[in-house]
């Protein structure tokens, strides 16, 4: 289900999410809690992608598609703008390119949440146990360290 979704807003998405803007798209800022930690999602170029506490900054806050199991980048809005995007089996930020479809997300509701499936790698995005709680792509499972609240920037 979730891959034809995914196909069905593919164009539209890539035309919203990394170039310009589709009229049927609504776009907002928000901040991604991690459900099991309490950590936000966040970025600094000398970890990576990680989640640590919640602090409202620019870096723990993602511009989004605003539907639910709808294809959408995830834009930081701080430093470059990058995007959060699977390459190799990890999550990584980099420019925002309209033709890399490994950028774009599909936030998939949960009863406890949401998930961040990766449209290439059909991973999820979850917290890692390492010392600097550093994100990465696995298997999507339900479990809880992939479980995300959608909070309001």
């Amino acid at each position: 289900m979730l891959k034809r979704a995914a196909a069905v807003g593919a164009a539209a998405v890539l035309a919203w999410g990394l170039g310009t803007t589709d009229a049927n798209a609504t776009s907002i800022y928000v901040h991604f809690k991690n459900k099991l930690t309490g950590r936000c999602l966040d970025y600094r170029a000398d970890y990576g992608v990680y989640a640590t506490d919640c602090n409202q900054g620019g870096y723990q806050t993602w511009l989004v598609n605003e539907a639910s199991f709808q294809l959408s980048a995830m834009r930081q809005n701080a430093g470059d703008r990058l995007c959060l995007v699977a390459r190799n089996g990890a999550a990584t930020m980099k420019p925002c390119l309209a033709d890399d479809p490994a950028a774009l997300w599909i936030i998939s509701p949960t009863t406890v949440g949401f998930q961040l499936v990766n449209n290439v790698t059909d991973t999820c995005l979850g917290e890692g146990n390492t010392a600097k709680h550093l994100v990465k792509l696995v298997p999507c499972s339900g479990g809880s360290s992939q479980q995300w609240e959608e909070q309001d920037a």
